[in-house]
């Protein structure tokens, strides 16, 4: 039986596949223009898989990329302040030995005095530097926090904490963006059993009363007293006649009375001498203030200068005070030791750190090199290819136009006479 075939069926087909070819031609030139293979997941849905995980591969490394240059900006900042930290302490050391010379005086020990004044105050400034994010670079986690503060009452306050930051620069790698100012500067174990200054917040005197570092002049009375404190309590003007200033020394673990320092009319920057130690308090403490003298094995460096700094501006020249100068000029050249070691160690950790990020950003240029190439392969186009399978395709379609045109032109009126 011969089947029928309508005029419609014969529009309709022919329309339906000059559509199809039509569609594949624009396909053909969409990619062409955009150089992708793929245009839709239905393109083929595997690859299209594919070019997704490799999209999250590169966008993954792309980060990882971005966290290892922040990692290496910000160790290369630190690097760069730590080293002009050494610097200044090399030149501190020099002082130090020069001013052994025994022919130098105590004015010259003043005017060098003042040089390393200087220097103390660059390195302040340096310790308290900032990264590129306006953060402290030696705060710990406190970022947005100054982590060396002058107290009002005397002596220097750390008011970072001893948290270290780390960053993630690959699946399995983090690497430490920072180093506590604690460790660095602070826990640098001293030569010797010492002490530490400074005055209660709550003090009210005035003009401010502000304790000095002080220094040791017998080693092994403050051995006696390590590892307990001592206060300086200011008492009421009244307990002395006539009435004036005065304090009382304790112990800070039992209140019991140190040296019979009871009831001790003040001085404003005269001598406090007890356990071993020697400090000055100047300005006019009120009744009530307090000032905290704290023993222990560890010296900041910014101690050991403000120790420096004490001996060159208030021993004298006399046998006692060249004595108690000697033993300061070694004390503190061990401790400048120590300081540099301690430094040099986190230097040379800052160095293995950034040693990695360089290996680490290598290999995340090379695996994303060779994820762009797998990725390229998948989703681009070959031109080549693509340009004949358009020639052909509009060939075809062309065919099928001229076709349609023949067929549609059929008519059985054509043939009627």
């Amino acid at each position: 039986m011969t089947g029928r075939i309508s005029t419609n069926q014969i529009f309709g087909q022919g329309i339906n596949k000059m559509m199809s070819l039509t569609q594949a031609v624009n396909d053909t030139q969409l990619k062409i223009s955009t150089g992708k293979r793929i245009l839709t997941p239905a393109d083929d849905p595997v690859a299209s898989t594919r070019v997704l995980q490799l999209d999250q591969e590169i966008a993954l490394t792309n980060q990882y990329q971005n966290n290892t240059i922040y990692v290496t900006s910000r160790l290369q900042q630190e690097e760069g302040i730590i080293s002009g930290i050494e610097d200044g302490i090399s030149r501190i050391r020099e002082l130090t030995v020069a001013a052994g010379n025994g022919a130098y005086t105590m004015d010259d020990r003043k005017s060098i005095a003042l040089e390393v004044k200087q220097r103390v105050e660059e390195l302040f400034t340096n310790m308290n530097k900032k990264d590129s994010n306006g953060e402290y670079l030696f705060s710990g986690f406190n970022g947005q926090t100054q982590p060396f503060v002058k107290n009002p009452g005397g002596g220097y306050k750390y008011q970072g904490d001893e948290g270290q930051r780390f960053l993630q620069i690959a699946t399995t790698t983090t690497v430490a963006t920072s180093d506590s100012g604690k460790s660095l500067f602070l826990d640098i174990d001293a030569t010797k059993n010492t002490f530490n200054t400074y005055g209660f917040d709550t003090n009210t005197g005035k003009p401010t009363p502000v304790i000095s570092s002080g220094i040791t002049t017998d080693q092994e009375k403050l051995d006696a007293l390590f590892p307990d404190d001592a206060i300086i309590e200011f008492n009421h003007e009244f307990d002395v006649e006539p009435p004036k200033a005065n304090y009382t020394v304790r112990r800070r673990s039992d209140n019991h009375v140190i040296d019979g320092l009871n009831n001790v009319p003040f001085s404003s920057n005269g001598t406090i001498e007890f356990s071993g130690m020697q400090i000055s308090i100047t300005g006019s403490p009120n009744t009530g203030d307090n000032f905290v003298i704290q023993t222990t094995q560890k010296q900041g460096i910014l101690d050991t200068f403000e120790k420096f700094l004490y001996g060159l501006e208030n021993l004298e020249d006399n046998p006692d005070d060249r004595n108690t100068l000697s033993n300061l000029l070694d004390d503190t050249l061990t401790n400048l030791d120590s300081t540099t070691v301690n430094i040099s160690e986190v230097r040379a950790q800052i160095g293995a750190r950034l040693n990695t990020t360089e290996s680490t950003e290598n290999l995340h240029a090379e695996l994303k090199l060779v994820a762009q190439e797998v990725r390229s392969k998948i989703a681009d186009i070959d031109f080549a290819e693509a340009v004949s399978q358009l020639q052909m395709e509009s060939f075809v379609l062309e065919a099928s136009q001229q076709s349609y045109a023949k067929v549609t032109a059929l008519s059985l009126f054509d043939y009627l006479r």
